[in-house]
């Protein structure tokens, strides 16, 4: 397989997005290998086992964790396209629980396999399954969290702006997700 040129991904990124994302332009301007990964598994990703509205819930919860203003932008509005009331996608940017029950278990299980490195206990699992987080499930959140490592790093990096379609959107999000203090995250040891 040939690597894509710039011209290619932005082709390519207009006809799925209907625009070139600001996370493309500005890894484009190095290596088109970012665009073209993110391309493919969100791709495979639409076609998984979790819904739209499942999808985005985790793609918030991941832009939360991660403090990516962008990506909780791009999936706030996704999360609203996709039919999630606006007070549950408020709910999820700040990090407060939902009142669905399907959507609250992803988003547990999202935040407990970046704060663990998905080192589950048995029970932490079984207590998943009974709430009806399967394996595919917590596969595919894996997945996103993979892509959103990528996309959050790279705006931390070169805080690209967001594109102007969002731009309501995000003047409407106020100071959430600004540079922490003290970036670092406390190290998890095994013990």
């Amino acid at each position: 397989m040939e690597k894509p040129s710039i011209a290619e991904i932005r082709e390519e990124a207009q006809e799925k997005f209907g625009l070139m994302p600001g996370f493309f332009e500005e890894t484009g301007s190095y290596t088109t290998a970012p665009a073209a990964v993110y391309l493919i598994a969100d791709e495979a990703l639409l076609k998984g086992v979790l819904t739209r509205r499942e999808q985005q819930a985790v793609l918030i919860e991941l832009a939360r964790y991660h403090n990516s203003r962008y990506d909780a932008v791009v999936h706030a509005r996704m999360a609203l396209d996709a039919g999630v009331p606006a007070q549950t996608v408020g709910h999820l940017l700040d990090g407060e629980a939902v009142d669905d029950d399907r959507l609250q278990a992803l988003v547990e299980a999202t935040r407990l396999s970046c704060e663990r490195r998905a080192w589950f206990s048995p029970n932490e699992l079984k207590e998943l399954r009974q709430r009806g987080v399967q394996r595919g499930d917590l596969y595919e959140i894996f997945a996103f969290t993979g892509m959103k490592k990528m996309t959050a790093f790279t705006h931390h990096i070169s805080d690209f702006s967001v594109e102007a379609p969002l731009r309501p959107l995000d003047k409407r999000m106020g100071d959430r997700f600004q540079q922490p203090a003290d970036p670092k995250r406390q190290r998890l040891f095994m013990g």
